[in-house]
């Protein structure tokens, strides 16, 4: 599972736009560090950019409500058993992360968070954990046993056994854009781009005729090598992949995507799953939910599924799209 609000990088080649609004041939752009990665936000618009730092402001409100590794949010005061009552948005983002958890029949599973805080990708010189810490941390990684019951004020109780770790960080930066987006709507903007590290999310399009063109980095390259361009309008772009962060022991290669069966990195021939939706949370759910699934159960999951499309990349470097892909294909 992804441990932080960490994607891989897309290269963005973000256009002018045109229409009834004012429209900006170089863009009013923001940029911050949040959420443990760089953030942009640029809007084709002409705006205030106070309207656009309300976009960062948001990046932190949100953190407060889902951080794991924040002593201050709302999700470490639960899984630290501090309170049992949350509002609605963790609430119904815990509910769409047990959904997954319930599609990949726990192959993808919020409760990681036991084991995902003993693995450390971003120290100086990482290790693998103690194995028989390990062990102990899988008996609390158990989706089935997370309850959330609406209350009468529209905030959620949850329950969950003591040791249980909620970690969210493979779906918090999905939802995130998804509210920035809503907040530029809200101002009118409707053609910029969210950039949130990685996950990358389109408001709008280039102009009424012409989409914004995305380019996804080519795993394990070093330079800026593209694995492919997109032509991309209301889209939302995110990768899973195991060149986002890892290190090797012993000549053995470790990634951060971590099976909850055995609390150690998935080993299924995949190097990246690239998903494309409208709602950037579902991308970022999929994203990680198909790479632990793997390449046939991940592909056929996207099959089963309306308006969702991905890409496949598996070690030997070869490239699986789903039969709708094309369409995006800047070729």
């Amino acid at each position: 599972m992804k441990t932080a609000f960490f994607t891989p990088l897309l290269i963005l080649c973000m256009l002018s736009a045109c229409g009834c609004q004012t429209r900006l041939s170089d863009p009013v752009t923001v940029t911050g560090y949040k959420l443990n990665t760089y953030v942009q936000i640029s809007s084709y618009i002409n705006v205030s950019r106070s309207v656009l730092n309300g976009c960062l402001d948001l990046c932190d409100t949100y953190e407060q409500l889902c951080s794991r590794t924040l002593e201050s949010s709302t999700l470490y005061a639960v899984n630290h058993h501090q309170t049992d009552e949350i509002p609605a948005e963790l609430g119904e983002l815990i509910a769409t992360g047990l959904d997954y958890c319930r599609i990949s029949d726990g192959a993808f599973d919020i409760t990681i968070g036991s084991v995902s805080q003993l693995w450390d990708f971003t120290a100086e010189q990482p290790a693998v954990p103690d194995a028989a810490a390990i062990a102990n941390a899988l008996q609390y990684v158990d989706y089935t046993k997370v309850e959330l019951t609406p209350l009468e004020n529209g905030n959620y109780r949850i329950t969950m056994p003591e040791g249980t770790i909620l970690d969210l960080g493979a779906i918090a930066k999905g939802y995130i854009a998804d509210k920035i987006k809503d907040y530029l709507l809200a101002h009118d903007i409707t053609s910029a781009m969210i950039n949130l590290g990685g996950n990358v999310l389109c408001v709008g399009g280039k102009s009424d005729s012409k989409d914004f063109t995305v380019g996804v980095k080519k795993p394990f390259t070093q330079s800026n090598e593209l694995l492919l361009t997109l032509n991309l309008r209301d889209c939302s772009v995110v990768s899973s992949g195991t060149y986002e962060r890892y290190f090797y022991e012993n000549d053995t290669f470790y990634h951060h995507i971590l099976n909850p069966a055995t609390g150690y990195p998935y080993d299924n021939r995949l190097t990246d799953v690239t998903i494309l939706s409208a709602v950037s949370l579902d991308g970022d759910c999929l994203s990680t939910t198909c790479f632990a699934l793997g390449l046939d159960d991940g592909l056929a999951l996207i099959e089963s599924l309306d308006n969702i499309e991905a890409v496949f990349v598996t070690t030997d470097g070869s490239i699986y799209y789903s039969s709708g892909m094309s369409r995006y294909l800047n070729e």
